[in-house]
């Protein structure tokens, strides 16, 4: 018994020498491989985006400018494995003054353009292909102009939730390019159309411009729209009535003197309104026309809050010298 639990140690000693050299060669094999597989060269397409800037006065683009160019590149694996863990969402900057151009001035390259697409990837690479490589403009004179952009929304709030502040397009205005008979008839540029469902905090996206012509051509293709969210809550301010318009002697009591002013305001909002954030006003010119009741009005109200309702809404009056 002895001699054979000595042999199942010896054994076993053994296979466990065999895996480790197993594992060891195995590691050493994968390394090599690793290190191999870097070394290669190989071909990857990217997706950059992409900025013109000084585009050409009193010419129409064939088509539309590109937001991204694929471009082909080679190189060794290493620097392919970093390329591809980069963030390339940084615009690359094409200026139209750095681009050849044929004899008449119509087709612009952008495979032999004076701008270094290296520096944007960190590395040396061989660039093998860029698409497109050139830009096309007609020989119409085109005119330009600047107008506003405005949104297209539709939001659903949940209960209780509500939009604090008008939509902010950033950038608010569009250069618009194309045929002076087009550009007379437009004079916004909205988005397409956005619809949301249960918002109940900050918003903000980008959301792509609709043309209206396909014959006029934008200087950028989207825009970045926000607005800010809070909870609502209802509030009440006791507001002194004053009377508008007044142009006799005569003197006037109302009756009664104060109003209730109910209204929705934002939480955040909500200790900076008081009551001479108001001013609740009647007509001089209803106690002429012999009304018996004359309606309050809020003359002036803070921006912040969505007025409920006013209590009583019409005040009678005494007139007396």
């Amino acid at each position: 018994m002895p001699a054979s639990n000595a042999i199942t140690r010896i054994r076993r000693q053994l296979l466990s020498k065999k895996v480790a050299t197993f594992l060891i060669c195995l590691g050493l094999a994968s390394l090599l491989w690793v290190v191999h597989a870097l070394n290669r060269n190989y071909k990857y397409t990217l997706n950059i985006p992409v900025k013109f800037l000084n585009l050409p006065a009193n010419k129409l683009i064939v088509g539309e400018l590109p937001e991204k160019l694929s471009v082909d590149i080679k190189t060794s694996g290493l620097k392919l494995l970093f390329i591809s863990l980069k963030d390339l969402n940084e615009s690359l900057l094409i200026d139209f003054n750095s681009l050849k151009t044929n004899a008449k001035s119509q087709a612009y390259s952008i495979s032999n353009g004076n701008f270094n697409l290296r520096n944007v990837l960190n590395f040396e690479v061989d660039i093998m292909k860029i698409r497109p490589d050139t830009l096309f403009f007609s020989s119409n004179k085109g005119k330009s102009k600047l107008v506003p952009i405005k949104p297209n929304l539709q939001a659903d709030f949940l209960p209780g939730y509500s939009m604090i502040s008008k939509p902010v397009i950033t950038p608010a205005y569009v250069t618009i390019t194309g045929d002076s008979s087009d550009l007379q008839s437009i004079d916004t540029v909205y988005t397409h159309l956005l619809n949301l469902k249960d918002i109940h905090e900050n918003f903000s996206t980008n959301i792509p411009l609709k043309k209206s012509l396909s014959s006029v051509n934008y200087n950028i293709k989207d825009v970045a729209l926000s607005f800010n969210v809070d909870r609502l809550t209802e509030a009440t301010v006791k507001v002194p009535v004053h009377v508008m318009h007044k142009s006799t002697g005569e003197k006037v009591k109302l009756l009664p003197e104060f109003v209730t002013v109910t209204y929705l305001v934002a939480m955040r909002d909500y200790e900076a309104i008081q009551a001479s954030s108001f001013k609740a006003v009647v007509n001089f010119k209803d106690i002429e026309a012999k009304q018996k009741k004359l309606e309050v009005d809020l003359s002036i109200k803070p921006s912040e809050v969505r007025i409920i309702r006013i209590e009583p809404a019409n005040i009678s009056y005494l007139i007396y010298k």
